[in-house]
């Protein structure tokens, strides 16, 4: 038997990020799991912006890095009962997705995907293929047509 009970969605704040969250939101709210969002600077962000936020509530540490429109259908989401939480931390975005995957204990990782291919995929890299490969635990990739999918009931 296959038990969802934590999630993890990295969010850069991108289109195609928001679609996973959505995509998250919902799949969260179907299987009853708890749902960790995780936005990763850079590793030359000034140390003294790390914020490591587990409550949405604690909104005067955060504003300055979460966007308004992300922070509104968190806590909306969250006020319609799901079960979340965010985080921000420092370092190279796929090893700091794995080693919170891993950390945490998630059953799944949900991330967008561009959907790159060719030369422009060699060219730019791409975390949600890295996460894929090194990944232990399944890894669902949302492509930015996929939110057009989501049923909210």
């Amino acid at each position: 038997m296959i038990h969802l009970a934590r999630i993890l969605c990295p969010t850069d704040y991108s289109a195609t990020s928001d679609n996973a969250v959505r995509y998250a939101v919902e799949f969260a709210r179907k299987v009853g799991a708890h749902v960790r969002f995780l936005h990763i600077l850079s590793a030359g962000t000034p140390p003294e912006i790390t914020v490591n936020v587990s409550e949405p509530a604690a909104e005067q540490q955060e504003d300055d890095f979460l966007p308004d429109s992300f922070s509104s259908l968190l806590m909306a989401e969250k006020k319609k009962g799901l079960d979340a939480d965010f985080r921000i931390l420092k370092g190279e975005a796929a090893t700091v997705i794995a080693e919170q995957a891993s950390s945490w204990g998630a059953d799944l990782i949900i991330m967008g995907s561009h959907g790159r291919s060719g030369l422009h995929r060699l060219m730019m890299g791409s975390v949600a293929e890295e996460v894929f490969r090194s990944s232990d635990i399944p890894v669902l990739l949302v492509k930015e047509p996929a939110a057009a999918k989501i049923i909210v009931e």
